[in-house]
């Protein structure tokens, strides 16, 4: 049994972590209390575990009769992240959690280059590109340097678990913390949210996985793209066994 013994932090003086809460503006949200628990000593976001109370979790609680912080939820972000160092001890600690609990949501992401800069001016160029994912009744726009569409559908693909679909400019995210050579100026992200809502080991991820590679393939105008970094994370998940002497 491996056990851990974990601190809840009131404070953050984390910088990291400050940009993380104002980014996805969890502090401008009311419905909100976040906690997080730091679990290994690297200096981004996956050293972290964010546990975060909100309308959902007190609904879900009070519906169980529950006192209204029995149930929480646990966000493991950061792991998309094949260029920045994650520790090995942040996938031991979600591993326990895979195995145990049901994932609510999970996001896939695929990086390359794309020169269509996003803006407001070019949101008919996206619509295009992504139109077999958009109907009247389905929200999508542009925000800044970034492209969404909420609950997605398709004919051809298996969008019932698609959550949603973002494609974000990483260069100019990337940007604001570090300089970038300017080889990267075309780097985008592809992210699609999927709702899971299994254990891990019981949800299909393959069938999902060629659906979004397709969408990437096609935004991205390539012809393949690099599971390696993929397969890594889900052993990690999956099988402790993985962890043994691994260096990332």
């Amino acid at each position: 049994m491996i056990k851990y013994n974990l601190e809840i932090k009131k404070e953050c003086e984390n910088y990291i972590i400050n940009n993380y809460i104002d980014r996805n503006e969890i502090k401008k949200n009311s419905d909100y209390e976040i906690k997080f628990i730091k679990i290994s000593n690297v200096k981004n976001v996956s050293a972290y575990i964010l546990i975060k109370y909100n309308y959902e979790s007190v609904g879900i609680s009070k519906n169980r009769k529950k006192s209204k912080n029995f149930y929480c939820e646990v966000v493991f972000a950061g792991l998309r992240q094949p260029t920045k160092k994650i520790s090995i001890d942040t996938y031991k600690i979600l591993c326990l959690f895979v195995n145990r609990f049901k994932i609510s949501d999970m996001d896939i992401c695929f990086d390359g280059e794309n020169e269509i800069e996003i803006n407001k001016s070019n949101i008919n160029r996206f619509y295009y590109l992504f139109q077999e994912y958009i109907n009247s009744f389905i929200d999508r726009y542009i925000y800044k340097t970034s492209f969404y569409i909420n609950d997605p559908k398709s004919v051809e693909d298996d969008t019932d678990v698609f959550k949603k679909i973002l494609v974000y400019d990483k260069y100019i995210k990337e940007s604001k913390h570090k300089k970038l050579d300017d080889d990267l100026k075309n780097w985008k992200r592809l992210e699609v949210t999927i709702n899971v809502q299994f254990k891990y080991k019981g949800f299909n991820l393959d069938d999902y996985l060629n659906d979004i590679a397709r969408m990437a393939k096609k935004y991205f105008n390539s012809s393949s793209f690099s599971y390696e970094y993929l397969h890594l994370q889900n052993n990690l998940l999956i099988d402790r066994r993985t962890h043994r002497n691994k260096i990332l």
